[in-house]
């Protein structure tokens, strides 16, 4: 698990079957203290976080995939929480 910020989204007019309807987000992983610690990654965001929003994401690309539904997807990441 990552503990991360979001920080944009991503937009594509072509992607996988298994990512359309999808919102992608941009997220950097941040410390406790809310500095960044790493370059941003891409990430599912089935809660719907807002911008600037912490988050936790998984990298578990097999949990993933079976919550889009399609375990050919090259998805990998997902936000699977929102930080108070």
């Amino acid at each position: 698990m990552i503990h991360a910020r979001i920080d944009g989204h991503a937009v594509s007019s072509i992607c996988h079957p298994s990512l359309t309807g999808q919102k992608i987000v941009l997220c950097t992983p941040i410390d406790e203290t809310g500095d960044a610690i790493g370059s941003p990654i891409a990430a599912v965001d089935p809660l719907g976080a807002g911008l600037h929003a912490r988050v936790f994401i998984t990298t578990d690309g097999q949990f993933t995939q079976g919550a889009v539904g399609d375990d050919t997807s090259p998805v990998r990441n997902q936000v699977i929480g929102l930080i108070d």
